[in-house]
């Protein structure tokens, strides 16, 4: 069932909209095919959009130095809008889960680094060096 008012999809037995707030008791709720197919449509376009968004600040990530934060941002949060927007989205879901594993192995090496270059610094006899 959909609010007639902005589309958005709401249950039978819900008073009002979430999203205008417009009243559902007064027949303002339509069960159409054609509202279901536009919002599929709706939904196919903006996760597409979703993906291209994380591709192409991930590949950036990649190439750049400089703003790597920024499009790492951007990765995150563009993958987990849709994550969370788009359930139902296999691509979304592989690249979610690629992305999380990709976080989870950086932070292992990183911590594994500098747990390994600790003990390096500290072997070394530094006493000698004019600071």
């Amino acid at each position: 069932m959909y609010c007639k008012n902005c589309r958005n999809q709401v249950k039978e037995d819900w008073k009002y909209c979430p999203n205008c707030k417009a009243n559902l008791q007064n027949g303002n709720i339509e069960t159409d095919e054609k509202v279901i197919i536009e919002q599929n449509e709706k939904d196919k376009k903006n996760s597409l959009i979703c993906i291209c968004i994380f591709l192409i600040s991930t590949l950036l990530l990649f190439i750049t130095n400089k703003y790597a934060i920024v499009f790492f941002l951007i990765s995150l949060i563009s993958i987990v809008t849709g994550f969370i927007k788009y359930p139902n989205n296999k691509i979304i879901k592989v690249f979610f889960w690629l992305f999380l594993i990709g976080i989870i192995f950086y932070v292992l090496l990183i911590t594994f680094l500098l747990l390994t270059c600790e003990n390096i610094l500290t072997s070394w006899n530094c006493s000698n060096v004019n600071w």
